[in-house]
């Protein structure tokens, strides 16, 4: 049980940081373009199901989000030049775009489906799964 409630922790911390850091460039772009989403479309979004098709490429992404988040950690860690740091966090949001769209998903969608994931214990236990399955997903 106390590993369920760390990987939990884990999954909402990370989820959490990847809409926090990696998404304000693609926030900026939607903001640009107000019909790209609409207030109706998020408040259902707890309504909706998610096929396991998509929870599958949702967790390939993940783990390759969580991949590259790493690296930018360590690598930020290593460095004190801010305009380094901001080249290394600037490469990491593009890296972990190209992650998600290469799976086939936009990152709103990739969003909401790690918020459905974090809500729905169920969901949760097989997306762990997909993440956790030898040799990737």
């Amino acid at each position: 049980m106390n590993y369920r409630r760390r990987v939990t922790a884990y999954i909402v911390g990370l989820g959490a940081a990847f809409a926090l850091v990696v998404l304000p460039g693609f926030a900026r772009s939607q903001s640009a373009n107000p019909g790209a989403s609409s207030g109706a479309a998020a408040s259902s979004a707890s309504d909706q199901k998610v096929d396991d098709a998509t929870l599958q490429h949702v967790a390939h992404a993940y783990v390759a989000v969580r991949h590259i988040t790493n690296d930018t950690k360590e690598r930020l860690a290593r460095t004190q030049d801010n305009s380094e740091r901001q080249q290394i966090a600037s490469q990491a949001e593009a890296e972990k775009l190209s992650v998600v769209k290469q799976e086939g998903i936009d990152p709103q969608q990739y969003n909401k489906v790690l918020q459905m994931v974090q809500n729905d214990a169920d969901l949760q236990q097989k997306f762990l799964s997909y993440v956790n399955s030898p040799g990737g997903v």
